[in-house]
């Protein structure tokens, strides 16, 4: 028979445990880690049309073709201080280098875009400000493996690759936008002096009159037609393509989401493992391919400056749970990984990425396959050479 004392003891360990319990969940919080891919800000065109009023490098400061500009850096900055005030509760108040890593391409606009964006995250405060009247400090931005975070249109390296963008660009859809738009490219070959005759020349035209806009110059009359539609839909149609089908976006993204994915699931297994916020600074490219690998990129766009996608870690009812927002421009949208829940379970999250992501050694072997990738060759206007050609060059 239980004394009252007794059974206000069992209440009390009760109590305890269950508020054991409740400080050990606070104490590992709800999330544990965050991946942010952004595309950099505001540049100069990197490539101009014949008749482009807006040429000549003076219109630019004389800055080089592709560099950020200040437009650029303030857009890069805003997204910092959005950034740290979305996650104010749990990026640290002070800059930590265990707990935060950033990675960029090798190109002058994405270090700068990193810069920029990491001050507007961490403005120097208390004992790190270095210089009187200064709340700039110097956080380092890290190199990214080429061969995983990617500068080029596509892989340059991946021999099975080409012949896989050839069959696409030769396909029936691509065909059929060609024969609907072949009026505009007549219109855009008369009025930009270039020679326009399918949907993949139309970027240079699109890129220089973004550039332009956004730094509030006045277009060309011609181009109130054009832009920024239907040039817009064009220029999202060229991201789509390049990663048309699965064995493209393996390609194309499978070694990068491999590594976010594996990031995950190490942090979720200890979250003491890795840095608890890592950032990759890219390109248009990146954004349009991991979209599209996501199965959120229809219809295709060009992604904005500074558009963010944020992948998050949260621990809730006992699970690990994966969301996945994007931010183009003012709108933070919420989305869905190729059907997974919004709360997608981190082995779901594999699981629904699973035809696409691969190993360095399987990347390898299959990019070196072209046996199969040779089979689906279509005749039509496009070649092997044309398309390496076109789309050899560095991302947007």
């Amino acid at each position: 028979m239980y004394t009252w004392n007794m059974l206000f003891n069992m209440h009390l360990l009760v109590s305890t445990i269950i508020l054991l319990g409740l400080i050990n969940i606070s104490v590992r919080g709800d999330l544990v880690a965050v991946v942010q891919i952004f595309r950099h800000g505001h540049r100069t065109p990197v490539a101009t049309f014949s008749t482009d009023p807006y040429a000549d490098a003076s219109y630019w400061d004389y800055l080089d073709e592709g560099q950020l500009t200040n437009i650029g850096k303030r857009q890069h900055y805003e997204l910092g201080q959005y950034t740290r005030k979305r996650y104010k509760n749990f990026l640290p108040t002070k800059y930590n280098s265990t707990l935060f890593y950033v990675e960029t391409t090798d190109v002058d606009r994405t270090h700068m875009s990193a810069q920029t964006n990491v001050y507007g995250m961490f403005p120097a405060t208390g004992t790190q400000i270095w210089r009187k009247g200064i709340n700039w400090q110097a956080i380092p931005i890290h190199p990214a493996n080429s061969s995983i975070f990617a500068t080029n249109f596509f892989p340059t390296e991946c021999a099975a690759y080409t012949p896989l963008l050839t069959a696409a660009l030769n396909g029936e859809e691509y065909e059929e936008l060609n024969d609907e738009y072949s009026s505009l490219f007549e219109y855009l070959t008369e009025y930009s002096g270039d020679n326009i005759s399918d949907f993949t020349d139309v970027n240079s035209i699109w890129d220089s009159l973004k550039a332009e806009d956004t730094a509030s110059f006045r277009l060309p009359s011609w181009t109130d037609a054009v832009y920024p539609e239907p040039l817009r839909t064009l220029e999202g149609k060229i991201f789509e393509v390049y990663t048309h089908t699965t064995q493209m976006k393996r390609f194309v993204s499978g070694l990068f989401l491999n590594e976010v994915v594996e990031y995950l699931e190490s942090m979720a297994n200890d979250s003491t493992s890795a840095e608890t916020y890592r950032i990759y600074s890219g390109h248009d490219t990146n954004i349009a391919a991991t979209l599209n690998c996501f199965g959120v990129f229809d219809p295709p766009f060009p992604p904005a400056y500074a558009s963010t996608i944020y992948i998050e870690l949260h621990y809730e009812n006992w699970q690990y749970l994966v969301r996945v927002f994007t931010k183009d421009g003012d709108t933070l949208t919420q989305i869905s990984v190729n059907g997974c829940d919004v709360d997608c379970p981190i082995a779901d999250f594999r699981e629904y990425l699973s035809d696409i992501i691969l190993d360095s050694d399987t990347w390898i072997s299959e990019c070196n396959d072209t046996s199969t990738s040779s089979k689906v060759l279509s005749v039509g206007q496009y070649t092997d050479e044309i398309v390496t050609s076109k789309w050899g060059g560095k991302s947007n």
